[in-house]
């Protein structure tokens, strides 16, 4: 389709395609927008939201000034009118050059004049869903541009390898101990990728395997749509046919005592027909409220595996394997390892928060059609962090104290021994490299020390950093203590 003599236009119902559209320019191209939207939205939101809600909406037209995105049904407009059309519109405009509007509509109650001059969005992808190949490889992409979540593109390291090994060995088949099994760990860990890294494994290697995978929150409102009609009996009837059963998010039926009944039904029919659940929440089972006596129970008699926060080895990795994977498709997206060191140093959080930022560099390198450069990365740190402040004297002395297991009389005593020493001329250091003070006022919150004290201190650590690794890694330390501390709100 293209541009109608009343100036509006039509897109590929899939894309968002304009094919009478120039590349640049005002009337930036739709297709290259909406993508870009939906990558970002990506990264905002956590996986099993965007599946279901995000990745179905389609771009159909610009009409009457307005970009129209539709939602397939009532209930996925419902929500994402009122969940995400503030984001949508927000980030459409960062992307847009013309800042246009967005107008979201439900596709089964469109206006009339907008169904009769745009085809069904969904007609050609189901026919096309119809006559393709079922398998998917791990080379292959998600609609978002990203890897596909297997084990292939999973970064592995001591933070998860127990909880991969034991996602392989249920996806294989083999003996785990326990019928159930939980991952646990927080947001933004990796637990939805190993969960979807099972479900691709199980697949492949068994076709009759029956794999189930729903969000805590697809499960509570499927149940309550059943609840609404008096009738459950669909939901119970896919769930307790699965071989592995797979919920994610289990903390979020916490305080919801008939879904989780619901629930506690499924899995024991589940488990007592020899097939595996396997769930995934945020805490430990010692640390879980909101649930039953019962629930607590089987979650206790679940075999339990952490999902740790991702060390910074992998999460260079992380951001590593995604820049490469955009510059297949973009030879100018070149990120150096400096760029990464940066994000790395300058960001923190999981792994959600490392991938987007390289989706945000690929965003302000004109969607990877410019080079990076670490101007752009710096944009992006100041950006996702806000302005980095300044920590007090005080804050450096605590944080080193955590790091060191020293104390604040030691900090500020004549001690000459090496474990205070050692600690002291670290905390005089990073105070002159973060704090923008003086040596005397330095010098001053150490115990009314000289100024030469803190000028020695300083030129001695400097010097020795050259070449020094354990030093290194002790700097690193306190520094990443000294942003965790300004995190919790001191300063």
């Amino acid at each position: 389709m293209g541009l109608g003599m009343d100036g509006n236009r039509l897109f590929d119902s899939e894309t968002g395609v304009d094919f009478t559209e120039k590349q640049g320019g005002k009337n930036a191209p739709g297709k290259e927008i909406w993508l870009t939207v939906k990558a970002h939205l990506a990264t905002i939101l956590n996986t099993a939201d965007y599946d279901r809600w995000i990745d179905g909406l389609r771009l159909v037209a610009e009409y009457n000034n307005e970009m129209i995105i539709a939602a397939r049904d009532p209930l996925s407009f419902d929500r994402v009118y009122g969940a995400h059309r503030h984001a949508i519109q927000r980030i459409w405009r960062e992307h847009d050059p013309a800042r246009r509007a967005i107008k979201l509509v439900c596709w089964r109650t469109a206006p009339a004049e907008l169904l009769e001059i745009v085809d069904d969005p969904w007609a050609t992808t189901e026919a096309a869903a119809d006559t393709a190949p079922k398998a998917e490889t791990e080379t292959s992409t998600a609609s978002t541009g990203a890897p596909v979540m297997s084990f292939g593109t999973l970064v592995t390291g001591e933070a998860n390898e127990l909880a991969v090994e034991m996602a392989k060995r249920i996806a294989a088949g083999l003996p785990v101990g326990t019928l159930t099994t939980l991952f646990y760990g927080l947001q933004g860990t990796g637990k939805t990728h190993i969960l979807h890294a099972l479900k691709s494994a199980a697949e492949a290697r068994d076709g009759e395997c029956n794999v189930v995978y729903l969000t805590a929150e697809e499960f509570l409102s499927s149940y309550t749509d059943g609840v609404k009609v008096k009738d459950t009996s669909a939901l119970k009837k896919r769930l307790r046919a699965a071989t592995i059963l797979m919920i994610d998010d289990l903390h979020r039926i916490s305080g919801k005592p008939g879904t989780e009944t619901e629930l506690f039904q499924n899995i024991r029919e589940v488990t007592a027909n020899g097939g595996h659940v396997v769930l995934a929440g945020d805490k430990a089972p010692g640390d879980v409220t909101g649930f039953s006596p019962r629930m607590i129970s089987e979650l206790k008699g679940a075999t339990t595996v952490e999902v740790g926060e991702p060390d910074a080895n992998m999460r260079y990795q992380i951001m590593r394997d995604l820049a490469d994977h955009i510059q297949t498709g973009h030879p100018e997206f070149v990120v150096t390892d400096e760029m990464i060191a940066e994000f790395n140093a300058g960001i923190r959080g999981q792994a959600r928060e490392m991938t987007g930022a390289i989706w945000n560099l690929y965003t302000e390198a004109a969607f990877g059609i410019r080079t990076p450069t670490l101007d752009m990365v710096r944009k992006i740190v100041r950006r996702t962090e806000g302005d980095v402040r300044q920590p007090s004297i005080e804050l450096v002395k605590k944080a080193t104290m955590k790091v060191f297991d020293v104390t604040k009389t030691d900090m500020e005593s004549p001690s000459k021994a090496r474990a205070v020493v050692y600690p002291r001329q670290i905390a005089m250091y990073l105070c002159r490299e973060m704090t923008g003070k003086s040596f005397p006022q330095i010098g001053y919150s150490f115990g009314k020390r000289d100024h030469t004290t803190i000028l020695y201190a300083h030129r001695k650590v400097t010097k020795a950093l050259k070449d020094n690794v354990e030093l290194k890694a002790h700097i690193k330390a306190v520094s990443e203590a000294i942003l965790e501390l300004q995190a919790a709100g001191m300063n």
